[in-house]
């Protein structure tokens, strides 16, 4: 099967983001809502260069069990307040607030390093040397695996 430049991208794109998609969609399909309520305000060191980090500890109930887990992001909510929890069901502990930030953020940042390289590499053809070509074309086989097809001008 012979490719375009812009089709192996795309699809090449997908096969990288796929999986940090598919398994952040996972987690929400199992996932289960609470109402938590924030019991404090913890710190941690992040390290002397990033200084002193908070991040509120939440309360919530699953079942008969009560857990508390450190949100990953430092929202602007206080002690004592309600906030809508997720949790997975198969595993409680592994629980956030259920915002889009709380949720989502860290399957974007994961997936935004690989789609960097894979931009760079699709904008710049020609600085980076002959990797992909703007006027490549690509073979996808058995035997070699992937095959730069050139056309000449």
């Amino acid at each position: 099967m012979i490719l375009g430049r812009n089709l192996f991208f795309l699809i090449l794109l997908l096969l990288v983001t796929g999986p940090f998609i598919i398994y952040k969609a996972w987690w929400m399909a199992g996932s289960k809502k609470s109402t938590g309520v924030v019991s404090f305000i913890g710190h941690g060191n992040l390290g002397s260069a990033l200084g002193m980090s908070t991040y509120p500890v939440i309360r919530f109930r699953a079942g008969a069990d009560s857990l508390y887990f450190n949100n990953n992001v430092n929202l602007s909510i206080h002690p004592g307040q309600k906030v809508a929890v997720r949790y997975l069901g198969s595993n409680p502990r592994d629980a956030r607030v259920d915002n889009f930030t709380c949720i989502w953020a860290e399957t974007l940042i994961y997936a935004l390093f690989p789609v960097l390289i894979l931009l760079v590499l699709y904008c710049t053809p020609d600085r980076l040397g002959p990797v992909f070509p703007r006027n490549a074309r690509i073979r996808v086989g058995l035997s070699p695996f992937l095959q730069l097809l050139f056309e000449e001008q």
